[in-house]
């Protein structure tokens, strides 16, 4: 559904959310990383779901610092520039920043 070119921006977001509340109820581990990184694939370069693609980032980061793959973990969450974000309440984009110096 996200590929479809001309889709709606609200139904991408409403998808997107929607399956971001799946994440925690997943069996297992490999189930939940499988599902960051599709929900990351979806979410990359539109602008309406970046608070989205900025949370999957996180929860992927710290699937990686669990495993003690803090490079990976460092190399993913730089990827991301919150400072450009203005959807994003100011709370959490400081702790994305903060979260980005500590590692």
């Amino acid at each position: 559904m996200a590929k479809k070119y001309g889709q709606l921006k609200q139904a991408i977001a409403k998808m997107v959310q929607s399956a971001m509340e799946y994440v925690d109820k997943t069996p297992d581990e490999q189930t939940r990383v499988e599902l960051i990184e599709a929900l990351r694939t979806v979410t990359e370069g539109k602008i309406h779901v970046e608070v989205e693609r900025a949370r999957l980032t996180r929860m992927r980061v710290a699937i990686y610092e669990l495993k003690g793959q803090i490079k990976e973990a460092c190399e993913t969450l730089q990827e991301v520039q919150v400072e450009t974000y203005g959807s994003m309440d100011k709370r959490e984009k400081t702790d994305f920043i903060l979260e980005q110096m500590r590692l």
